[in-house]
């Protein structure tokens, strides 16, 4: 066990590679896994902490409760900078908190704004008992068959990345999962992707929160295929792997996509 009961709903885990992280005790997405192992997708952490460097510039979309950003924050060290996106009210509060236990507020930029294709507000559905499943989308009538959950209606704010990051000549990563909301932010990065402002977009393949985006969604990947860009995934050692993009579309859904 990694995690100990303080009170409040609240449980504090000691991750494997080490700080601290607060997590909702009554979460059933995140919290299961960090509570009994302390960790998360374990490939993708393995692949930061083989490849980030001190000094990087990291963009993390879908922060959560701050998992990544806290880990990238100290990876990257005081000449670096993460920058963390959370559409979750209640999550963002959590993210907050975690980036100031472990004293990264000095390399770390929160906002509580969902990247999307254009600056409007827009409705967010947060799940109030899988709360990584939050999502811009309303839940299918395929997600309720596998999960008795509670959702709730809310209204964000959103951002397009192209426009908040327009001045900066480098970003080293940007991982982003949000739950089926990538197509929209894809589009409101387009600058930075075509002019190779980021350097590596690790994302998730997801077809069941994509919904309707899917297809969009795996057609923009094949056009930055023509374009030139190279898609890998990641082996249980965070490894590069060689992949064909177009099988991944056939399995309708894969956590970590690397694209350089």
């Amino acid at each position: 066990m990694r995690g100990t009961y303080i009170g409040e709903g609240k449980m504090l885990i000691s991750p494997i590679w080490g700080g601290k992280l607060i997590v909702p005790s009554n979460d059933l997405s995140l919290a299961p896994d960090l509570i009994i192992d302390g960790v998360l997708e374990s490939p993708l952490t393995r692949f930061f902490a083989q490849n980030v460097k001190k000094g990087n510039s990291i963009i993390d979309v879908g922060a959560n409760i701050g998992y990544f950003s806290v880990f990238l924050g100290h990876l990257v060290g005081s000449q670096g900078k993460v920058y963390s996106f959370e559409a979750n009210k209640y999550m963002y509060e959590y993210l907050l908190d975690n980036l100031s236990i472990n004293y990264l507020h000095d390399r770390c930029e929160t906002f509580n704004l969902a990247v999307y294709s254009e600056d409007t507000y827009i409705p967010f559905y947060v799940s109030k008992k899988y709360m990584g499943n939050s999502s811009i989308h309303s839940h299918s009538s395929e997600y309720k068959r596998h999960y008795k959950d509670d959702i709730e209606k809310i209204e964000i704010a959103t951002i397009v990345l192209d426009e908040f990051f327009q001045l900066h000549q480098k970003i080293d990563y940007l991982k982003i999962d949000i739950e089926g909301g990538e197509y929209n932010a894809f589009l409101g990065m387009k600058h930075l992707i075509e002019n190779n402002v980021i350097d590596t977009v690790i994302f998730e393949l997801n077809k069941g929160m994509l919904q309707n985006d899917w297809d969009p969604f795996t057609d923009l990947i094949l056009q930055l295929e023509k374009e030139g860009k190279r898609f890998y995934g990641l082996s249980n050692e965070g490894n590069l792997i060689d992949i064909e993009i177009k099988e991944l579309f056939e399995q309708e859904g894969y956590p970590y996509v690397i694209m350089q």
